[in-house]
């Protein structure tokens, strides 16, 4: 799939809309960019995850009280 998009004031681009969902891209997704060795540009897209979807895939290296982070981060 190939896509051209403009640059805009600010240096602001859009993310064609069939590169966001074949992606399931997001508004709080982050964008990685990478000149590789032959001097090209490759884009990473790295998925914002929630703090139900951050449970269990961390661990902490003293013990945390998991109830009171999640009411903290919510407020």
């Amino acid at each position: 799939m190939t896509s051209i998009t403009r640059i805009y004031d600010g240096f602001k681009t859009d993310i064609p809309s069939e590169i966001r969902n074949d992606l399931n891209l997001n508004k709080n997704d982050k964008i990685q960019w990478i000149i590789n060795k032959n001097g090209k540009v490759e884009l990473e897209f790295i998925k914002s995850l929630s703090l139900d979807e951050m449970v269990g895939r961390y661990m902490a290296v003293e013990p945390v009280n998991s109830v009171q982070l999640k009411h903290e981060f919510k407020n």
